[in-house]
């Protein structure tokens, strides 16, 4: 053999020797290093969570309505002032009475869930009168400033005793309305619209009759509001109606102390007598 051939039989030995080298280092099992535990960190505390205890929504809707009782009885009294004002043709003095009866009327209770018998249509009404009201004062016209006068005080008593404490009946403010008309369309002189008036007025003492009878001591009250009534029915000349108008308003404020609150007895906390129609 030639040194040539000799040189390349080793160079292939060792071609083939460096081979199984590599495969049996690839073949080998690889030390795997051992992980190091992690440790665990430390949970950080729950942050104390602050609430806010909403106010009770019973107690708000108790001091609204007590709230709108009140208003609504000062706007009563302000209108009374303002029939007396109207009457003494004391226009300057209406028009501050006015004034502040708008104020205690801006905001009314409105229809909604807690008080779904408030008739929204009234409070149409009231707005459409309110404004009659102070066009009438403007323009000096007394019938009209009745009228207007006598339709807000039996929209406003209607809304009180529904909100009243002491369940004023309706029936009573709708008297309380009709007698106003009756001495209204008597000083218009429109006959028509007084009969039907009277008729009216003795139809809604029929209804609120019995509540009356049945308070204490109303029964001789009752008695007495029997015989005006037939007193009215029989009236037909003008000032004889007008005589009888100052006994009815005597009589309306005897039965009105009917639904009054009692006094407390000697020795309580409070033995004021308060007569009021509302809390």
């Amino acid at each position: 053999m030639t040194k040539k051939a000799t040189v390349v039989v080793v160079g292939i030995l060792l071609l083939i020797f460096g081979g199984f080298v590599i495969v049996a280092n690839l073949a080998s099992p690889q030390k795997l290093q051992p992980l190091k535990p992690l440790r665990a960190q430390p949970a950080a505390p729950p942050k104390p969570q602050t609430t806010i205890s909403p106010q009770p929504q019973a107690n708000k809707a108790s001091q609204a309505e007590k709230q709108w009782r009140s208003d609504l009885g000062q706007a009563q009294s302000l209108l009374d002032q303002l029939t007396a004002d109207v009457s003494g043709y004391d226009w300057p003095t209406a028009q501050t009475h006015f004034t502040e009866f708008a104020g205690k009327t801006q905001h009314l209770p409105a229809p909604q869930l807690n008080h779904p018998d408030i008739s929204p249509i009234m409070q149409d009404f009231f707005a459409l009168y309110k404004i009659q009201l102070a066009r009438a004062l403007n323009e000096q016209n007394q019938q009209q400033a009745r009228f207007s006068i006598n339709q807000l005080f039996a929209i406003i008593g209607e809304q009180r005793a529904r909100f009243s404490s002491r369940a004023v009946p309706l029936e009573f403010q709708r008297l309380r309305f009709l007698l106003r008309e009756v001495e209204i369309w008597s000083a218009a002189g429109d006959t028509e619209v007084l009969n039907m008036r009277k008729v009216a007025l003795g139809e809604a003492w029929k209804d609120i009759r019995p509540v009356i009878a049945a308070r204490r001591s109303g029964t001789e009250q009752a008695n007495h509001f029997d015989q005006l009534i037939e007193k009215l029915s029989a009236v037909s000349l003008p000032a004889e109606l007008s005589a009888l108008l100052p006994e009815f308003s005597q009589e309306m404020d005897k039965m009105n102390n009917l639904f009054q609150r009692q006094p407390r007895a000697s020795g309580s906390p409070s033995n004021s007598a308060r007569a009021l129609e509302d809390d």
